[in-house]
């Protein structure tokens, strides 16, 4: 079966917060195939604070996040405006699509509750 070397990425904390945006962006580099993830290979999280959201912000915090990582960029549609994929691959310089198959979908799904827990711990959610 085809092995596929993917970075996907996901960005917790995109709505304001007293006034700021506190973001943590996930990326995973793994091999995937069109089913499964096959193996991981590593785990970032980059965390932002701005005082503005817009796409040059989110496009900086993922470049951060993806550099030095091999393979296809992956994201949902929504973390990135809904921008067709061919622009958002030329304002990344770098292969880009969105999640199609089941494993580049597996892939999101697991930045997702990364950059979801990684920005529930900076936030201190779950203290007693």
């Amino acid at each position: 079966m085809r092995r596929l070397e993917v970075v996907a990425i996901d960005i917790s904390g995109r709505h304001a917060e007293g006034g700021r945006y506190i973001m943590v962006c996930a990326a995973v580099s793994a091999d995937i195939s069109p089913i499964a993830l096959d193996r991981v290979h590593e785990v970032r999280q980059i965390q932002r604070t701005s005082r503005r959201m817009n796409l040059n912000v989110v496009v900086d915090v993922i470049s951060d996040a993806v550099q030095g990582l091999d393979g296809l960029v992956i994201a949902e549609q929504g973390d990135l405006y809904n921008i067709e994929a061919w622009r958002i691959e030329s304002i990344l310089g770098r292969r880009f699509k969105y999640p199609e198959s089941l494993g580049e979908r597996l892939l999101v799904e697991l930045a997702h509750h990364i950059s979801i827990s990684g920005r529930r711990m900076l936030l201190g959610f779950g203290e007693d």
